[in-house]
């Protein structure tokens, strides 16, 4: 049985490579199955185009992952799909298709059946039932299908044990074709991984569709043998760990370290974690270690809308953890929101007056997104707030027109979108921050980054 993985197009000058397919195509591979990945944003091919493809390659399954501002794109690779080869059998998944699978299926016949949350087991068992010829996949957990004229949905699979997971299939990916997002990727190639799985915190902008709340992760050896194994295999020069919140189990992090060091692995790394998981002894540890950039969630300036947010983080908390992440010779990025529930013009003042005080290496200030399965979008949703298309329901546009998905009733949408503009001029045209970073430069790769930094800047500011 031939399988092909699709990642959508999204709108990026900074393709990512899609690392929940490269797992999903090692588990598969693992089992005997022909598997390709194609990743359309890094290859640059449209929707028409990978027609083609279909037709030359010949599978007998297509998988497609889809987050909220690409599953549109998902659903007409789908359409696309069924035009060259209504036999192919079109499987969806990721966050979207798993918070609102029974009304995609509905909604959207040229899918087949829906994979829900971690897919890696189910897609591999539903291949299974599907090569033996057989049509009986009502004992698969986690997917959700059609019978007859009803949208089935079987029960959910439980969490799996993440050291039993394969590496990436990063063979199967185009490695050279991937860019990281200002400021991180000083060296290349770089690549980024996945280490643990779930957040037990309660933000209400984030979605816990795919992962859950339990906080899962990788043993360090296993996490230090994929780092080497990427090194040996495939060259790479710096590694981004994609987790969520990489400093949970601070034990961990500094058994990460300590093997890091041991190995004599000397590879630049970056990774984002809370205000609230950091402290001297770990972030000295973690800058030894090879740490050079951590990025932190701080989200606003104003303690009500912290609370609002059900963030659990204070303001004192957030400058002690950027003032011991500065003295531990670390750079920091900050990542903020604007228009949350409750902001005003005033809040957002604040927000960008504590931006400064900060004092972020870099700052990243984006428009709050209610997506769909988080608290957010249910308030949202209850304030009688219209979705608007999904493509829009991206957080950080810094590469393409701007838009906002919803608005507050204290500030509409144009507003929003100026307070976002006006923020960043604010914080990054300022003398004393043009000053900092030209003499904080000592590397080409943080002239590359500065440089394509200022370039992205120009562009959002016209």
């Amino acid at each position: 049985m031939k399988i092909l993985l699709i990642n959508p197009l999204q709108v990026t000058k900074y393709p990512q490579p899609p690392l929940g397919l490269a797992i999903m195509a090692a588990v598969l591979e693992n089992s005997g199955y022909d598997v390709k990945i194609l990743d359309l944003p890094a290859l640059g091919l449209s929707e028409i185009s990978f027609s083609g493809i279909i037709q030359g390659e010949k599978p007998d399954v297509v998988g497609i992952t889809a987050m909220t501002p690409t599953i549109n794109s998902a659903i007409s690779i789908a359409a696309k799909v069924k035009e060259v080869d209504a036999s192919i059998m079109v499987i969806l998944g990721g966050p979207h298709a798993t918070i609102l699978s029974e009304e995609t299926l509905r909604s959207v016949p040229d899918i087949d059946i829906i994979v829900r949350g971690e897919g890696e087991q189910t897609m591999l068992q539903l291949v299974k039932v599907l090569d033996e010829g057989s049509s009986n996949i009502e004992h698969v957990l986690g997917i959700t299908y059609r019978n007859g004229s009803y949208v089935r949905s079987t029960p959910s699979r439980p969490i799996l044990d993440l050291d039993a997971l394969p590496f990436p299939a990063f063979h199967l990916l185009p490695t050279g074709k991937y860019r990281p997002h200002p400021p991180f990727g000083r060296l290349s190639p770089f690549m980024p991984i996945i280490t643990s799985r779930g957040c037990p915190y309660r933000c209400i902008f984030c979605s816990k569709s795919v992962f859950g709340k339990k906080y899962r992760a990788h043993s360090p050896t296993y996490i230090v043998n994929e780092i080497q194994y990427l090194i040996e295999k495939f060259h790479v020069n710096e590694i981004k760990f994609y987790d969520d919140v990489f400093t949970m189990n601070k034990k961990r992090t500094i058994k990460i370290c300590a093997e890091l060091k041991e190995r004599r692995i000397d590879i630049p790394w970056t990774c984002e974690t809370r205000v609230n998981l950091v402290d001297r002894k770990l972030l000295r540890i973690m800058r030894a270690a090879g740490c050079y950039v951590i990025a932190y969630g701080v989200e606003s300036g104003n303690q009500r809308i912290l609370n609002n947010l059900k963030k659990d983080i204070t303001i004192e908390q957030a400058l002690k953890a950027f003032k011991l992440t500065h003295e531990a010779g670390i750079e920091t990025v900050a990542y903020f929101m604007i228009g949350s529930l409750g902001e005003t013009p005033e809040t957002i003042k604040e927000t960008i007056e504590f931006a400064k005080k900060l004092d972020p290496d870099f700052a990243q200030f984006s428009i709050t997104t209610p997506y769909p399965g988080t608290e957010l979008f249910d308030l949202v949703i209850n304030e009688e707030c219209v979705p608007e298309e999904w493509d829009k329901y991206v957080y950080a546009k810094l590469d393409a027109e701007l838009s906002t998905t919803f608005e507050i009733e204290s500030l509409r949408r144009r507003e929003l979108e100026a307070w976002n503009k006006k923020a960043y001029i604010s914080f990054y045209l300022r003398l004393s921050y043009i000053w900092k970073r030209l003499t904080k430069m000592r590397t080409l790769g943080e002239l590359r980054t500065n440089i394509a930094g200022l370039h992205m800047l120009i562009d959002f500011a016209k």
